[in-house]
C-alpha cells in the first residue's frame, strides 16, 4: 500500500512585480518585470513534494473563474490529486509579490476563494484521509478548517504538520497538542509565543510551544539554516551558500522537501538536510511554482 501525503490548503495566483528596491509608505515606483503564475502556500507545498517523487493529494477551493480552472490543470500536470478541491462562487484567491534587486520580497494576498472553505467541506472529503501518512497545513485558511483538519487526522492517526503562516495570533493553543511539526519561521515565532525573539531565546521560545503540546517545533531560519527543538534534542543545520534571486517559496520548498524525505523514512535531522537543499536551489530562481526543483536536481 503506497501511503500519500495530504496538503489542505490555499491555492492563488501570483501577480510577481520586479523592483529596484521595495516602496516605502507613500512612494510610487516603476516595476521592470510582470510575471503570472499559480502559488499560494498549500499549492506551494503539494507542487514541491510532488516534484520531489511523493504520491500527493490536495483539499482546497478555488472559483469558478479562469485563474481557479487554471490552477486545477496546473495541479493535474504535476500528478497531484485534486478531487478534494471545491470550487465556489467566491473568486480564486491572489497574491501581489513586490521582488526587489537583492532577491527580497513583500507579498499582499487576497484570500478570496480559500476563506470560503468551512469545516464541512473537510467532513464531506473524508476519503481523501484514507492511506495517508502526513498532513500539511497551513493558515491561508478559516482557522476553524485547521482546527477540524487536525480532529480527523488524530483520529486516523495521520501525522500532522502544521506551517503558521501567515503567523495568526488568534490560533487556539488546545490544538497545538493535536500539531507534530510546527514549522515557523523566526517572525512567525514571536508571534505565536508573543515575545520577542534573539538568537539567545529561540530554544526557550520553541519550549514553550512543547510545553502546550506540540511535539516538534523546527524554526526555519533563513540564510542561518533550521532548528529543531523537541523537548530531547536540538538539532541545527546549517543554510547552503548560494545567491539567493528570489526568497519567495524558500519555506515551501523546505517543507516539502522536509515532508517528502520523511514520509521516505528520513531520520529527521537528514530530513533536515534534504529540505535545506531543496530551499538552496528554489531560492536561485524566480517564481514560486516554477522555482521548485525535481528529485534529479536535488544532490
Amino acid at each position: 500500500m503506497i501511503l500519500s501525503i495530504l496538503v489542505v490548503g490555499s491555492l492563488n495566483m501570483d501577480t510577481t512585480l520586479s523592483v529596484d528596491h521595495l516602496p516605502q509608505p507613500g512612494e510610487t515606483i516603476l516595476a521592470d518585470m510582470l510575471k503570472t503564475s499559480r502559488g499560494g502556500k498549500g499549492q506551494n507545498q503539494a507542487v514541491a513534494m510532488s516534484r520531489l517523487g511523493s504520491t500527493v493529494r490536495m483539499i482546497g477551493a478555488v472559483g469558478k473563474d479562469e485563474k481557479g480552472c487554471d490552477i486545477l490543470k496546473g495541479l493535474e500536470s504535476e500528478g497531484v490529486d485534486v478531487n478534494g478541491i471545491i470550487i465556489t462562487d467566491s473568486p480564486t484567491g491572489m497574491a501581489s509579490i513586490y521582488l526587489d534587486s537583492k532577491g527580497n520580497n513583500s507579498i499582499v494576498v487576497y484570500p478570496g476563494a480559500n476563506f470560503a472553505i468551512r469545516p464541512n467541506d473537510i467532513k464531506r472529503n473524508l476519503e481523501m484521509f484514507e492511506n495517508i501518512r502526513y498532513c500539511v497545513m497551513q493558515l491561508e485558511t478559516p482557522l476553524e478548517v485547521v482546527y477540524k483538519t487536525l480532529e480527523i487526522c488524530k483520529e486516523k492517526n495521520i501525522i500532522t504538520v502544521l506551517n503558521p503562516a501567515p503567523a495568526n495570533i488568534d490560533f487556539d493553543d488546545k490544538y497545538l497538542n493535536l500539531i507534530d511539526y510546527l514549522i515557523p519561521n523566526e517572525t512567525e515565532l514571536s508571534l505565536l509565543t508573543g515575545e520577542e525573539l534573539s538568537e539567545s531565546n529561540m530554544s526557550l521560545l520553541a519550549s514553550k510551544l512543547l510545553q502546550k503540546g506540540c511535539k516538534n517545533v523546527l524554526i526555519t531560519l533563513g540564510k542561518e539554516g533550521s532548528l529543531l527543538v523537541n523537548g530531547s534534542v536540538e538539532i541545527k543545520v546549517e543554510s547552503e551558500e548560494v545567491e539567493a534571486i528570489d526568497t519567495t517559496a524558500a519555506g515551501d520548498s523546505y517543507i516539502g522537501g522536509l515532508v517528502s524525505s520523511l514520509a521516505n523514512g528520513y531520520r529527521i535531522e537528514e530530513a533536515m538536510k534534504f529540505a535545506t537543499k531543496v530551499a538552496a536551489i528554489t531560492v536561485t530562481r524566480e517564481g514560486a511554482i516554477d522555482s521548485l526543483p525535481f528529485k534529479n536536481e536535488v544532490k
